[in-house]
Order: structure tokens, then sequence, then C-alpha cells
């Protein structure tokens, strides 16, 4: 019986127990909890996936936003940006197109220092205190104004300085100096853009600023934009393809340039002996030229000796330190007294005397054809040139007539004007201003020499050759520190003893000859018996010779002489 209820009992409770049993409350508890708890966990996760849904698309949309602005500031740096229209201040100007053209290191520009003026003289009335030991309650005495001190770095940074005509007054820059940095192409353009725009700039000074030929080129091309520079400096700055004569060309209006220390040979001297003067054209503005410390030879003085046979405005030239020889001096001293015409010169002289004489033939050609004796002249032309001459004949008697009348009517109406202009005067009782009646002359403009052309003065004929007057312009020159020896000097003697006896004769070739000649320091002893005669006839002729005083006995025998 108990195997029986024991078996039923088994089978009861495997059939039940798919049957939920029954939970207590606090079971309950915990499953509601639980429940809730994965409700939760649901709804955190659906909104953290709905969050990051939504960053996704924001950071969508903000992707869109950044790439459009890309998009546009790459369409703005595409663009090509305004032309900027200089004003004339030079640093305004030079400021704003460095930043455009992206340099990162920008020179200062700064005002050209200057010495400071020396304080006045004491005024001897005032009493002259006597200076005491200074005591340490003393103040300190103020520096002196002497000098101004500065950091020890400023000086060797770069700098554009500049002088102004006036310092309040940033558009009046006259003179500008760059020394010792290097100028390339970047600062080139800048300076090729801000430059002409100063109406006032007159001197550019470039010290050591490594040009080349490309930036010479484009320098040169400046110069010729700045309307009113007359000055040019490019000391210590060889170039390679000595291109200097760019600067002084036929319709150049620089009037001083100095090329010392740029290394500038025979190639660079000829170059700059055409841009003097060829055959047909010549320069008309350039009065210096510094060639100093160069490498200029025998053969470059020869080139530039023949710079100076057509050119008739340049009054000042150096070419000190360099390697001229006798040769270089004999033909510097040729051009200065007389010189032969080469063929081309001639031929060009013929030109020039057949175009000055064919107005005259156009005017009258009617005489010209009488007075040929190859061909008489016949009847029925010598009536007609009678009648002509009696025609003309009598209508200059009438002319003359005519202006006799009008002279005297003239005459009269001057007297007439200067009479009432006389009386007005008196009744005026000293009024200042020009009368009523009074006739007002103009200030007279003084006349402008026209530079004649050395091809048109008076030519001698010397043994089959055609012989013209030297360069009587150049009133100042500098051959010293060079290798010029005994033959140099007889031709340099020469030339010296032409000239003088040109201007005692009073000749009409233009100029004055030379008034200043530097020779010290060549292949020749100072006390050189050529050396001390040109001496003695250069000092009568320099401008500022002043002749010995006199003493009193001297003056009492020229007086009683005469002398």
């Amino acid at each position: 019986m108990a195997d029986r209820l024991g078996t039923e009992l088994k089978g009861k409770s495997r059939f039940r127990s798919d049957v939920p049993r029954p939970v207590s409350r606090l079971g309950q508890n915990a499953d509601i909890t639980e429940s809730l708890d994965t409700a939760n966990e649901d709804c955190i996760a659906r909104k953290v996936k709905m969050g990051k849904k939504l960053e996704r698309v924001m950071k969508g949309d903000r992707g869109g936003t950044t790439s459009a602005t890309s998009q546009e500031t790459d369409v703005d740096n595409n663009k090509t940006p305004e032309p900027y229209n200089c004003v004339g201040d030079f640093e305004a100007d030079y400021l704003e197109l460095c930043k455009r053209a992206g340099l990162t290191e920008i020179p200062q520009v700064t005002q050209r220092p200057h010495r400071p003026e020396p304080p006045p003289p004491p005024d001897p009335k005032e009493k002259v205190e006597e200076p005491t030991t200074p005591t340490p309650g003393d103040p300190e005495e103020a520096p002196p104004t002497t000098y101004t001190t500065s950091n020890k770095f400023d000086y060797f940074r770069p700098k554009v300085q500049v002088e102004l005509e006036k310092p309040e007054d940033r558009k009046s820059m006259t003179e500008i100096y760059i020394r010792g940095w290097k100028v390339d192409q970047r600062y080139m353009d800048v300076f090729r853009l801000c430059l002409p725009a100063a109406d006032k700039l007159h001197t550019i000074d470039l010290w050591n600023v490594g040009l080349t030929d490309n930036t010479l080129a484009q320098f040169s091309a400046v110069a010729s934009q700045c309307l009113n520079l007359r000055t040019v400096k490019l000391d210590g700055n060889p170039v390679p393809g000595e291109g200097f004569h760019q600067l002084i060309g036929e319709d150049s209006m620089i009037v001083s340039m100095s090329l010392r220390s740029c290394k500038i040979s025979d190639k660079g001297a000829e170059l700059i002996g055409k841009a003097l003067s060829t055959v047909k054209t010549r320069n008309q503005s350039l009065c210096v030229l510094n060639l100093n410390s160069n490498l200029i030879t025998d053969v470059g003085a020869c080139h530039l000796s023949n710079g100076l046979r057509m050119n008739r405005t340049l009054l000042i030239l150096s070419v000190a330190n360099n390697a001229i020889g006798d040769e270089g001096a004999k033909q510097l001293g040729e051009v200065l007294s007389r010189f032969a015409l080469t063929h081309e010169e001639i031929v060009e002289r013929r030109k020039l005397i057949s175009e000055k004489g064919t107005p005259d033939i156009r005017i009258s050609p009617i005489p010209k054809r009488s007075e040929s004796r190859d061909r008489p002249v016949s009847q029925s032309s010598r009536s007609q040139l009678d009648k002509s001459t009696a025609k003309s004949g009598r209508s200059s008697s009438k002319a003359k007539k005519k202006d006799d009348k009008g002279k005297g009517k003239d005459d009269k109406k001057k007297e007439s004007v200067a009479k009432t202009t006389k009386g007005k005067g008196r009744q005026s009782g000293g009024k200042k201003g020009p009368a009523a009646g009074t006739i007002t002359t103009e200030p007279e403009t003084p006349e402008v020499q026209e530079i004649i052309n050395p091809l048109l003065e008076e030519a001698e004929s010397i043994n089959g050759e055609l012989f013209i007057p030297g360069n009587r312009v150049l009133i100042n020159l500098n051959i010293s520190r060079n290798k010029i020896g005994e033959a140099g000097l007889k031709a340099l003697l020469k030339g010296i003893q032409y000239q003088i006896t040109l201007t005692m004769l009073g000749s009409r070739s233009s100029g004055t000859g030379l008034m200043r000649l530097s020779l010290q320091k060549n292949g020749f002893p100072p006390d050189h018996d050529l050396y001390m005669k040109i001496q003695e006839l250069m000092v009568t002729r320099d401008p500022l010779y002043k002749p010995p005083a006199k003493s009193p006995d001297e003056d009492s025998i020229s007086q009683t002489t005469g002398v």
C-alpha cells in the first residue's frame, strides 16, 4: 500500500510540475522590479541609439557646412585680389604691398639718422661756472645730445631708410637708402609699384644689395618711371652681365651715377662708352660718372674715350683705382686735344651738312640756276629776271616807306602813352601798384643754348685726315691710383696745352676744358718733371685757386710800373 501511494504521488507531482506554484509577495515584488529594470534599460538603450543617430545626423550637417565654408574659402583664395593703387605714402604702400606679396620678413621703414647739430658757442658776456665735484645727494646730469644710443642689434637689422622733405608730411620722400641686405625679385616687384608713386623722389642709393641681371633690368625700368629721379648709386653690386648701361640710355634723365666696386671689366666699360655716345646717338643728361675701384684696363679706357668723342654733357669722370696704363692715357689725351674723324663719322658729318643746307635750295632755286657757269642764261630768262628784280625793288622801296611811316606813328603813340602815364602818376599821389596806363613788361626768359653736334664744328685737314677739336666740356678727370707712366703723361700734357691755347685764342668750340686733373699714385715718382709741369698748368685753372697775396714791396713796385 505504501509503495502504491508513493508511485501515485510521484505521478501527481510529475503531472503538476507545469502548473505554476504559488509565489509569495516578496518574490512577486522582485519579479516586478526586474521587469521594470529591463524596461528602463530598454528605454535607455533606445535613447542612446536615438542620440547616436542624432549625433550622426548633426555631424553630417556640420561636415556639410564645414565643407561648404571650405569650398567658399577655396573660391575666395582662387579669386585674384583687387589691384592696390599706391597713394604716394611710401611707408603705407610698401607695407601693404609686402603683405599682399606674402613676405614674412618685412624690413622696417625709418627716417635716415642725421648728425646732431653742434651746440651754440658760449656767450662771452656770460660767466663760466667752474666745475664742481659732484656730491652723492646731487641729481644725475642729463645724457649728452651729441650722440644717440640704440640696441646693439638694431644696426644690423634690414631697414629702408628714407629722407623726408617735411618730417610731418609722409608723402614728401626725396631719398631712399638700402644698405647691406639682399633685394631679391620679390622686393623689387614691390619697389616697382611704390617707387614711381613718390613724386619727389630724386635719389636712390642701393649699397651691397646683391643685384642680379634680372633685378638690375627691372630696376632700370623702375628708374625710367620715376620722373624726378636724378641720382643713382649702386656701389658694391657686381652683376655678371654688367648691364649698367641700361640706366644711361639716350632717353635717361639721371644726372649723377656711382658704380664703385662693381667689378666692371672692359666689357662693361664698352657698353657704358656706347651708352655715352655713338656716331648717331648720345646721352644728354648724365653729368657725373664714378667708376672707381673696378677692373678697367687700357681696353676699357679706350672704349670710354670713344664715348667722350661725341658726348658734350658729361662734366665729371672718375676712373681711379683701376688698371689703366699708358695706352688708355694716350686715348684720353687725344680726346681732350683733337682727334681725326673715322670714315663713319665723316659720312655722318656730310649728311648733317647736307640736311642743314637743304632749306636754302628749296627757298631760292633761281639764283643758283642763274649763277651756274655750265649753262648760259637765255634772253627770256634774263628779261624775266630783270622784271622780277625791278618789281622787287619797287616793292621794297614801298615797304620801306610804309615802315618809316609806321615807325613814326608808333613813336608818337609811345610818347603820348608815356605822357599820360606821367600825368596819372603825379595825380595818384604815390599810390602803390602799376598805374592804369602803364605798359607792363614781362621778365625775359633766359635763352637755352642748344648743344651743337660735334661733327658740325670747324674741321681742319691735316695729311689727308679731317680733325675736329676734342671734348672741352669735361672739367674734372680723376685717373689716380692706376698704372700710367711717362708716355701717358706726355699725351695728357699735350691735351692740356691744346685746350689752353684754344681758350687763349677764344675758340668758338663749346666748353672751357679741364679744370682739375688727378694723377697721384701712378707709375711715376711725385717729383717727375712732366707731372710737375701738369700741376703748374692745372693750378691756375682750378676754380678754387686763390693767387698768393703780394707783399707790400711787390705792391709798391706794381703800382709804379703799372704791372
